[in-house]
């Protein structure tokens, strides 16, 4: 009764305790095999019962259950090598085993399949940073080969380890032959250049846009250097050097044509200027010349004539002088002059030519004298200009009449010249200092407001057309400086 009861609660144990499914099976069989051979062994040794007979049962029927449970272990264990080495090759997956084998090693099953688990998303991860990295490098060696300038890599011994197409290009030489060359050989870089890239070199200074000359497949030409420093790895003792040439040839040509062309043009505009300043004096001398050509006038008006033909002629060789010095562009010198007196003889100098000739009247209002900086040839130069183009604008009105007023405050001198003309129009305004720009058809030559805001300028003073003006016409503004 107490074997009975004792063989149904270990039954009852192993099947709670065993895994489900086929394994509980082969478990429980294998438990049970080991109770009747317990059971045997009890009958055997009990008083009255055969003990040999019974005693050689129960221990069959306990090898029998012992060599069960070995093999299955055996299969466990095979198939767990199996998987290892599976996993060395790289194919992680979970233990191909089940039942009674995996549950005599479930805790080797369990942990062998979590790691493969682990393992599986750590390969994931590693191969999808390997692809980011595989794309990133190509990302960056398509940019590198995109520079529109050569690229060196230049290691500590001054020897080519990289290089993109520019560079192969620029010096004649693939890849292959470019690397390993030293720097200072495959430049033939100046003695300039030389110092520079070795005092760089040795220093481990960056260089920015240094324009050198090289020789580069057999041709000399321009670059801008620019060369930075960077290390490898963290532990290397010395830097690494990214050397870009951008090939300036052609662009130090265009400067050198653009330099030539700006002299030519300098030289224009001085001829225009001198042509067009000289055209009043010159206007005037030839006017009194005829007049003394016709010889009707007395010998005291003849004597006149004589005397403005010199002070024009005198003129004339102040504007050449002062042109000149306009096109040197010298500092502007430290002299004062009477600005009323200028505008005196500027109105004179207009009226007996263009005033005359034209019919325009010339009205002076002039506060005294009025002391201010500048030189007294320049200033009227510009004064002129300013009358000679209002006198010109306004001739064609029905009563044209040209104003000039001066005076002053506490710093500056201001002279207003106002025409009744028909005005600048606002599109006008903003190009009218412009060099060669000219509303005058046939005549003008667009130099006369540049030089005079060019001169106004330099001596510290303004130039400028006054948009505000009411009463029509165009009025023009001359600050200076005074000379205090």
């Amino acid at each position: 009764m107490g074997l009975s009861r004792f063989t149904t609660n270990v039954a009852a144990l192993a099947a709670a305790g065993a895994p489900a499914g086929p394994a509980r099976t082969n478990l429980t069989l294998a438990l049970l095999a080991v109770l009747a051979a317990a059971a045997a062994i009890a009958l055997a040794l009990a008083p009255g019962q055969p003990a040999l007979p019974l005693l050689l049962a129960g221990l069959v029927l306990a090898l029998l259950a012992c060599g069960g449970l070995l093999l299955a272990y055996r299969r466990a264990v095979a198939c767990l090598h199996e998987a290892v080495r599976s996993a060395r090759d790289g194919h992680l997956s979970p233990l191909p085993v089940s039942g009674l084998p995996r549950w005599l090693i479930a805790p080797l099953a369990d942990d062998y399949d979590a790691l493969a688990r682990d393992l599986g998303s750590l390969f994931s991860e590693m191969e999808r940073a390997q692809l980011a990295i595989i794309g990133e490098r190509n990302s960056h060696e398509a940019v590198l080969q995109s520079l529109p300038g050569a690229l060196l890599i230049v290691d500590a011994e001054h020897r080519v380890t990289g290089s993109n197409l520019q560079a192969e290009t620029l010096f004649g030489l693939d890849r292959r032959a470019l690397t390993g060359q030293d720097i200072f050989l495959l430049t033939q870089i100046d003695d300039a250049g030389q110092a520079l890239l070795r005092e760089a070199f040795a220093g481990a200074q960056p260089v920015r846009n240094a324009l050198l000359r090289i020789n580069a497949a057999g041709d000399a030409r321009h670059v801008s250097l620019n060369l930075t420093f960077f290390q490898r790895r963290k532990d290397a003792a010395v830097p690494c050097a990214a050397v870009i040439l951008q090939d300036v040839t052609e662009y130090k040509r265009l400067e050198e044509i653009t330099h030539q062309t700006e002299k030519l043009v300098a030289m224009g505009q001085l001829a225009g200027g001198v042509a067009h300043e000289l055209n009043t004096p010159l206007g005037t001398v030839m006017g009194y010349a005829q007049l003394l050509n016709e010889g009707r006038a007395s010998e005291e008006r003849q004597a006149e004539y004589v005397q403005v033909i010199l002070a024009e002629a005198r003129r004339c060789s102040r504007i050449i002088d002062n042109l000149l010095a306009y096109a040197r562009q010298p500092a502007c010198q430290p002299l004062h002059c009477d600005i009323a007196a200028l505008v005196y003889e500027a109105r004179d100098a207009v009226s007996n030519c263009q005033g005359r000739r034209l019919q325009v009247p010339i009205e002076v209002d002039v506060a005294g004298p009025i002391a201010v900086r500048g030189g007294a040839g320049q200033l009227e130069i510009v004064l002129v200009n300013l009358l000679v183009n209002a006198v010109q604008a306004c001739a064609g009105s029905a009563a044209p009449h040209v104003q000039v007023v001066c005076e002053h405050d506490d710093e500056f001198a201001l002279v207003t010249v106002v025409d009744n003309g028909p005005g600048v129009p606002a599109e006008n305004r903003r190009r009218i200092f412009d060099p060669f720009f000219t509303t005058k058809t046939g005549s003008g030559t667009g130099l006369g407001l540049a030089i005079s805001h060019s001169i106004t300028t330099r001596m510290g003073g303004t130039l400028h057309c006054d948009a505000a003006n009411s009463g029509g016409g165009a009025r023009f503004v001359l600050t200076l400086p005074l000379a205090h």
